[in-house]
């Protein structure tokens, strides 16, 4: 069970934006600097995420985008095997 809840978290995070010193922040809350930070960096990601879905480029473009970029992997993987497997072959 987690010790903090989400509201907490979030409040703990917007506090350090205007917090001179984190240290004696996470002491006053009983957070580590370890976790915070990850609190931090999860919040600032969910926050990235809001400015691509409310732009010109909407969330169901971005998941598209990312699905190609995947498919785009992929194929790239499959043609690298071929060619290890018949650069094995001409040895």
């Amino acid at each position: 069970m987690e010790k903090f809840t989400a509201d907490e978290k979030v409040a703990i995070v917007m506090e350090s934006f205007t917090s001179n010193n984190l240290a004696e922040l996470c002491r006053r809350h009983g957070v580590s600097i370890a976790s915070f930070y990850k609190w931090r960096d999860k919040f600032i990601e969910s926050g990235k995420q809001g400015f691509y879905e409310s732009g010109r480029t909407g969330a169901n473009e971005y998941q598209k985008e990312n699905e190609k970029l995947k498919k785009l992997i992929g194929d790239q993987a499959l043609v690298i095997d071929e060619l290890k497997k018949n650069y094995r072959g001409k040895r």
